[in-house]
């Protein structure tokens, strides 16, 4: 899965006025008064004011330049006596104020646009900051790409403690990742847990996840939610000593019993990389409308074939179910595994039609096949989206997102 996608501009009034407002005027306000730095401050959830006893020195021109980079904080910059006694500034400096944790951050360090930069991203966001549609832009459109989600009933009586116990823990992981809770009994989140085989019983949990060129997730061995829990598990994400989490649901008993094979996470490998077998597999999701439209004809192709001797048709459920040789970015996924010992892997991206797949089959992956990594865009597809929490009818230019 590719992280996530489009991240959309901020749909809060906020962060609408903080653009227009850098895209119409200066980058930073000029602040001759203290009541004008007071209502900067005021006004925002977070605000970046420079203090420069000289607005034409190196460090105030690379703090503009900053500010020219950023759209939805705003800046203010100053060289006022009066300004710099208000705020206890004694020097050129550049500071961070926020409505939340510590109330202020101050840069330490050379001043120049990209630590200026870092130093802004990396003191944005709350310690702690709760996913909702409105936080989502900012949580998936920033630079820390290592996110530990804390699944928890907003309504329960420990939540504060869980919560306490969290925000404890994300003190000694500042800029290196993001710690996020997720209200695990909102109903917009229940495809969000499906994700990561979650069930809102089991909550609270914690997962891990890296939003690089794929998603990946990790587990923590202990379900306790504790500090100092959180902190070993953390720890050992950033010293690289943890294995990704891969979901898996037990072997069914009659998972080859019907001419659709069922797969799951535990006996993939063996059945898909039998060097004796073609297997054409479709990755699945339960509630995505077109594998539901796929299913019946998906069911034609497995009886057509099912008692032939080196061909297997099978589906695996993709939301409950993860493999290391493949990575399901959008449902329906259709994979060919030829036989042989090199274990390449076909897309299929012909008509979804028994004849287009009998075609495919019998061209031995060639007629309607590319190679694995170059799906056909102009299938309808569902798509996997964690940014987006709305719901979207599968209609063909539609997409059922998570």
């Amino acid at each position: 899965m590719e992280g996530v996608s489009g991240v959309r501009a901020g749909r809060q009034a906020d962060d609408i006025v903080n653009w227009l407002k850098k895209k119409t005027g200066p980058a930073a306000t000029a602040l001759s008064e203290v009541t004008q730095a007071e209502s900067l401050i005021a006004d925002n959830e977070v605000a970046v004011i420079g203090f420069f006893k000289d607005v034409e020195s190196d460090g105030a021109k690379a703090f503009i330049k900053a500010a020219e980079a950023i759209d939805d904080i705003p800046f203010g910059i100053t060289s006022d006596d009066a300004v710099f006694s208000k705020f206890e500034v004694t020097k050129d400096a550049v500071v961070l104020f926020k409505k939340f944790d510590e109330g202020r951050n101050t840069f330490d360090g050379e001043l120049t646009k990209e630590n200026l930069l870092s130093f802004i991203k990396a003191n944005q966001l709350p310690l702690v900051i709760e996913f909702t549609e409105q936080t989502a832009p900012k949580i998936f459109g920033g630079d820390i790409k290592s996110h530990i989600l804390l699944f928890v009933p907003k309504a329960s009586e420990d939540f504060q403690e869980k919560l306490d116990h969290f925000k404890k823990a994300a003190e000694g992981f500042k800029g290196k990742i993001l710690f996020i809770y997720i209200d695990s009994e909102m109903e917009d989140n229940q495809r969000i847990l499906e994700f990561f085989g979650l069930k809102k019983e089991e909550c609270p949990a914690l997962r891990l996840i890296t939003l690089e060129d794929e998603m990946t997730k990790y587990k923590p061995q202990s379900s306790e939610i504790t500090a100092e829990n959180i902190v070993t598990f953390c720890t050992a994400f950033t010293e690289g000593k943890l294995k990704p989490h891969l979901m898996s649901q037990d072997i069914p008993d009659d998972w080859d019993k019907n001419p659709v094979k069922v797969l799951v996470g535990k006996n993939f490998e063996e059945v898909v990389f039998d060097t004796t077998k073609n297997v054409f597999v479709e990755f699945y999701a339960p509630w995505c409308g077109h594998c539901k439209q796929l299913a019946p004809i998906w069911d034609q192709l497995g009886e057509k074939y099912k008692d032939h001797a080196d061909i297997v048709v099978a589906k695996m459920d993709s939301t409950a179910n993860e493999i290391e040789a493949v990575k399901v970015h959008s449902f329906p996924t259709l994979k060919f595994f030829p036989a042989g010992d090199d274990r390449k892997i076909i897309d299929y991206s012909g008509e979804r039609t028994l004849e287009g797949f009998t075609k495919f089959l019998e061209s031995g992956g060639k007629e309607g096949g590319a190679p694995a990594g170059e799906d056909d865009d102009d299938e309808e597809v569902d798509d996997l989206d964690l940014e987006d929490t709305d719901d979207v009818d599968s209609d063909a230019e539609g997409h059922d997102e998570l």
